[in-house]
């Protein structure tokens, strides 16, 4: 197992997965921009490494992620801004965010160890897989903090839990464990603690076995139609892939 060197994380390669793997353990893994920019880098590696298929997201510690660190040091002022960036800048920016880094990634996978907590839990939404330590929990303290869901997640925990889950619990500050954070579709499977990352590895290799094209396309085709109204609109979006699939078949001939 090889891999980049870090300060706040450990990047390597197992199989055909890459595994992004934090480790603040000072702060609990909370993000601060450092951090996140690390992330970010570990995630354009695995993208360019035509030997990588999958990217795993987990962590070392008793705590997934702490949210946001609100006790970093102030970043230096930008030169043309005169603003200090934070995580929230970048990770919120409108066409480079979280979301946008997510999207146009290798199917993401998290291996979630412990407690996921605000920004720690919006973090997972956009992953195409989450598995969760029957011992993880999953906690929605915003309103209680005086602040507010962020990372997309206003639109992708209704989408993942339904809309009156989703208000229950950003409304009440809910924090809820794995078994039930599985049954209302916050992660896709509670596994033994011990078990979070082979799974994880697990299903990445599987996704590894499948033809790129097809798979690349199925996501986007999810991520587009997920919403979509107009079936003539659904349809053609899969008649497109579909030829687009033929026709790379027809030219590896």
């Amino acid at each position: 197992m090889t891999g980049l060197a870090f300060e706040t994380i450990r990047y390597a390669v197992e199989g055909r997965v890459g595994v992004i793997d934090y480790d603040r353990q000072d702060r609990r893994n909370a993000w601060n921009l450092p951090m996140y920019r690390e992330i970010v880098a570990a995630v354009e590696a695995a993208n360019a490494d035509p030997a990588v298929a999958a990217i795993v997201f987990t962590n070392e510690g008793p705590v997934f992620c702490a949210g946001t660190d609100l006790k970093a040091s102030p970043e230096p002022r930008d030169a043309v801004t005169g603003r200090r960036p934070n995580v929230a800048t970048e990770a919120m920016a409108l066409d480079r965010s979280w979301l946008h880094l997510l999207a146009r990634s290798k199917p993401s996978i998290g291996a979630i160890r412990g407690r996921a907590i605000g920004l720690g839990v919006t973090q997972i939404l956009p992953f195409d897989v989450r598995i969760g330590g029957e011992s993880s929990r999953y906690a929605f303290p915003f309103l209680r903090l005086g602040t507010m869901p962020e990372l997309g997640s206003t639109a992708l925990l209704p989408q993942l839990v339904g809309y009156g889950r989703a208000l229950h619990l950003c409304l009440t500050s809910a924090e809820i464990g794995a078994l039930e954070a599985e049954r209302i579709g916050l992660i896709s499977e509670a596994v033994p603690d011990d078990r979070v990352l082979a799974r994880a590895l697990e299903i990445g290799e599987q996704i590894a076995a499948y033809p790129a094209l097809p798979l690349g396309q199925t996501r986007d085709l999810l991520a587009a139609n997920f919403a979509e109204r107009d079936l003539n609109t659904v349809l053609g979006r899969e008649i497109e892939a579909f030829l687009a699939m033929f026709r790379a078949a027809r030219n590896e001939r």
